[in-house]
C-alpha cells in the first residue's frame, strides 16, 4: 500500500511553569517516520475542564525551552498509512469532566489506543508509560513543594 511506513514514536516531557512540579509536566505524542520527512506531534493543551486536542505538523519538540526529555515508545510494529495513526489519535478522549484529567492522562489513553490497534506491543506500552512517569517525577521543584 502507499504512503506507508513505520513511524518511531516518542513521549516529549516539557517542564512544568512556573514551578516544574510533576503534575504540571507537560507531555505529548511524538511521532517520526522512517520514510519521508513530515513528523506529527499530538497533545492536550489548556486548563483543567478546558482541554483542547491539538496536533502540530512537522514540530521538533526538543527545540523548545522548557524541553525536559525524549521517552522512547519504540517503532510502530507494522508500516502504516499516516491517515490511521491520526484518526487513532484523533479519537482519544479528552476528559474534561473529569477534574484530574490532564496531559499526561491523555498520553496513557494514547498509548493504549495504539496497543488496542495492534501499532505497539504490550512492553512498549508499559515501558513507555513507566518511562513517562518517571520522567515526570524529575521534576526540579518537586523537592521544594
Amino acid at each position: 500500500m502507499p504512503n506507508q511506513t513505520k513511524y518511531k514514536v516518542y513521549i516529549a516531557i516539557y517542564k512544568g511553569d512556573p514551578l516544574d512540579y510533576s503534575k504540571w509536566r507537560h507531555t505529548g505524542l511524538w511521532f517520526v517516520p522512517e520514510q519521508g520527512s513530515t513528523n506529527y506531534f499530538y497533545h492536550v493543551k489548556g486548563l483543567t475542564g478546558e482541554f483542547e486536542f491539538e496536533r502540530r505538523k512537522n514540530f521538533d519538540p526538543t527545540t523548545s525551552r522548557t524541553f525536559a526529555k525524549k521517552v522512547k515508545v519504540g517503532k510502530t510494529k507494522h508500516s502504516v498509512v499516516f491517515a490511521e495513526i491520526d484518526s487513532l489519535m484523533r479519537s482519544v478522549q479528552v476528559s474534561n469532566s473529569d477534574p484530574e484529567f490532564n496531559c499526561q492522562q491523555w498520553v496513557h489513553y494514547a498509548l493504549q489506543t495504539l496497543y488496542h490497534a495492534g501499532h505497539i506491543t504490550s512492553e512498549q506500552y508499559d515501558n513507555g508509560l513507566n518511562d513517562m512517569i518517571d520522567a515526570t517525577m524529575e521534576a526540579e521543584d518537586e523537592d521544594n513543594a
